[in-house]
């Protein structure tokens, strides 16, 4: 099965797919699909960079290259942070595993069904990028007497059906996670979920909290 064929497998049919790069994980293709989510997800942030301009007014020895600094930062981070949270996942949902009496290994196995797990997540960054294309040119003045004014950009209509989206999608995700650390640790139906469900209830609680943040909620 190449690459290409562990994709589509992964997406249609993830018990049989997974099985199989449980079986022969290679690393190098995990790190391709994080890597092609990282830059969408950098010129999603990117395109919404340059439609949204942050102003700050009355804030004493702030420099003026602040919203460049802003930009860049967001750019990078953007392009960083999927590796850390492949990492990161991958390696709290190997020792969870381990706790509930998995058979696993961490590396290779667990980082590339990690990795593959993060399919869905490429069709994000792509509907990201159309959402954030959509927005209009906005302006965001942040002062003193309003710190939080860049909250704003969280009630924008387009960064809530992208939040929606992704956790549509992280669903998706957390059903090919699921087969994954079923095949690769040997457990049962009912452990792996619960597992496999656990990044996916952090990002509900995060979301929620988010929207209850800017009244929504």
């Amino acid at each position: 099965m190449n690459f290409v064929e562990k994709i589509k497998g992964a997406l249609s049919d993830p018990k049989n797919t997974l099985k199989s790069i449980a079986e022969e994980p290679i690393i190098e293709e995990a790190v391709v699909i994080v890597g092609i989510y990282a830059v969408l997800a950098s010129v999603a942030a990117y395109i919404q960079s340059y439609k949204i301009t942050y102003v700050f007014e009355g804030f004493a020895n702030m420099p003026s290259s602040m919203q460049s600094l802003m930009t860049v930062s967001t750019i990078v981070g953007a392009l960083i942070v999927p590796f850390i949270i492949w990492f990161i996942v991958a390696g709290v949902i190997h020792l969870l595993s381990l706790a509930a009496g998995g058979e696993g290994r961490f590396y290779p196995p667990i980082m590339t069904i990690a990795g593959f797990s993060m399919l869905p997540m490429i069709f994000n960054g792509i509907i990201s990028i159309g959402l954030f294309s959509m927005i209009e040119p906005h302006t965001i003045i942040i002062s003193q007497s309003n710190p939080t004014a860049m909250n704003e950009i969280y009630s924008n209509p387009s960064f809530i059906v992208s939040e929606l989206a992704s956790i549509l999608l992280q669903i998706w995700s957390t059903v090919i996670f699921y087969f994954g650390i079923k095949s690769a640790h040997k457990l049962s139906s009912n452990s792996s979920a619960i597992i496999a469900a656990i990044p996916l209830l952090f990002s509900v609680i995060s979301l929620i909290w988010t929207f209850r943040g800017i009244g929504i909620l």
